[in-house]
C-alpha cells in the first residue's frame, strides 16, 4: 500500500466505522468456527497482517503470528509490541506442512497475483481440520482509485473466491457478502466517483484511502453500529450482495 494509507489505517483502525464493523464480523466468525482459547496452544497466522489491526483480537484464540510481504507493515506491528512477526510472501508459505491450526487472510488475497497459489500454500500449512477465514472486496466493476492505491489486483465475486478455495482443496463452510445494509448507498457513490475520476484523474501517489475522508462523530457511530450488526445476521444467513465478502473454509 502507499505510505499515506499505512498511516491512515494506523490512526483510524480503532475508531473508524469500517474497521469497527469488519472487526466485529471477523471476531464473530472466529467465535463460531474457532472458539476462544487465550494463552492456549492453538497456533494462528494472520496472512497480510498490515499494521496489525486483527492481531490483538486474534490473540484470544491462541498464539497468533502476523505475516506480511512488506517490512513497512511489520515495523508498525513491532512498534506495537506484537511478539510474533514474520516477513512472508503469500504464494511462498514460510511454515512447514500441517503446522498451523488457523490461517486468516483479511483483505489480503486481492493483493496477490497468484491468489490460488496462496490458497494452496495455506492449505499445505494448515493441520488436517484446520480453519481458513478470508475476506475481500467485492465486484470487479467497482474497481477504482481506492483499489489502486491499496494495490489490489482484483475484486471478487463470492463464487470466484469460494471456487478458487475449493480448487485449492478446501471444504467451504460459509460464504457471504458483507457491508450489506450500506451497499445501496455505497454503490451509486462509488460509481459516481469512478465517473468523476475518469474525467479528472487523481494522483495515486499522494492520495489517501476512502477511510480517511472526515465525517461527523455521530455519523461514524451510526455507520459502525449498522455495519457491526451484520455479525449477528451472518450467524443465520448468507447475504447475496454487498460491498465486501467473507469465506470460512476447512482443510478436510
Amino acid at each position: 500500500m502507499e505510505d499515506a494509507v499505512y498511516q491512515e489505517f494506523l490512526e483510524l483502525e480503532q475508531t473508524h466505522w469500517w474497521f469497527r464493523g469488519r472487526r466485529a464480523i471477523f471476531v464473530s466468525l472466529l467465535d463460531t468456527y474457532v472458539k476462544r482459547d487465550p494463552g492456549g496452544q492453538r497456533l494462528l497466522m494472520d496472512l497480510g497482517c498490515g499494521v496489525g489491526g486483527m492481531l490483538e483480537p486474534m490473540a484470544q484464540y491462541g498464539r497468533v503470528i502476523g505475516t506480511d510481504v512488506t517490512l513497512k507493515g511489520l515495523q508498525h506491528c513491532a512498534a506495537r509490541h506484537f511478539p510474533r512477526l514474520v516477513a512472508c510472501n503469500g504464494p511462498d508459505g514460510c511454515f512447514k506442512d500441517g503446522t498451523l491450526d488457523v490461517i486468516t487472510a483479511f483483505d489480503a488475497l486481492e493483493h496477490i497475483e497468484d491468489d490460488v497459489g496462496s490458497m494452496r500454500e495455506i492449505h499445505r500449512m494448515l493441520k488436517p481440520g484446520g480453519t481458513f477465514i478470508a475476506s475481500g472486496p467485492a465486484w470487479q466493476f467497482l474497481y477504482a482509485q481506492q483499489d489502486r492505491i491499496t494495490h489490489h489486483v482484483r475484486r471478487y465475486t463470492l463464487g470466484e473466491m469460494t471456487g478458487k478455495a475449493s480448487s485449492a482443496g478446501f471444504e467451504i463452510l460459509k460464504g457471504s457478502y458483507i457491508n450489506v445494509w450500506l451497499f445501496p448507498v455505497i454503490l451509486p457513490a462509488v460509481l459516481a466517483l469512478k465517473a468523476l475520476q475518469s474525467v479528472r484523474k487523481p494522483d495515486d501517489g499522494k492520495a489517501g484511502s476512502n477511510v480517511g475522508i472526515g465525517i461527523p462523530h455521530w455519523t461514524n457511530e451510526m455507520l459502525a453500529g449498522i455495519f457491526s450488526s451484520e455479525a449477528t445476521l451472518l450467524r443465520y444467513v448468507s447475504a447475496p450482495a454487498g460491498h465486501s465478502l467473507v469465506m470460512v473454509a476447512r482443510k478436510r
